[in-house]
């Protein structure tokens, strides 16, 4: 089973016409080892990235003025990254965050206050900070990201 494609019914109710209809469609998807009720991680970082992939089609086919939702963006992005394995610096996240500077560390800001993710300092360059999901933010987005995979 391809599972990028299979996330494409999960994902119709986001991306559907207003008021078109649609029909839940049953998904077999591999389950996570150590959450046995959870989807694999690997599942959940498609849909993650398919969430993100949207978002940007979004905004350009329809113009990025009109939707603005830098924490979700923040969170996919860190999402993913954590997956891959990448660290990604407080600027690399306000560019993942496709809004301006000042609004991206006000939306980190406030995550951060919530406990969704920690900044560590870089230890080869005391400039630099990294961003990072907490245990929380992993579970909580591993949570929701679970919830769209289910009709």
């Amino acid at each position: 089973m391809n599972h990028a494609l299979s996330t494409a019914p999960v994902l119709a109710p986001l991306i559907a016409p207003p008021g078109s209809q649609i029909v839940a469609m049953p998904i077999s998807l591999p389950r996570n080892v150590g959450h046995p009720t959870l989807p694999s991680q690997a599942i959940l970082v498609q849909v993650a990235r398919r969430l993100y992939e949207v978002r940007q089609l979004r905004d350009t086919l329809l113009g990025g003025t009109l939707f603005s939702e830098p924490a979700w963006d923040i969170l996919l992005d860190l999402f993913i990254s954590d997956h891959e394995g990448r660290r990604l610096s407080v600027s690399a996240v306000c560019i993942g965050a496709r809004s301006p500077s000042a609004t991206a560390l006000r939306y980190l800001s406030i995550l951060q206050d919530a406990g969704l993710v920690e900044r560590t300092r870089d230890e080869r360059d005391g400039r630099r900070s990294h961003v990072q999901l907490t245990v929380s933010g992993q579970r909580r987005m591993a949570t929701l990201l679970s919830r769209l995979t289910t009709p």
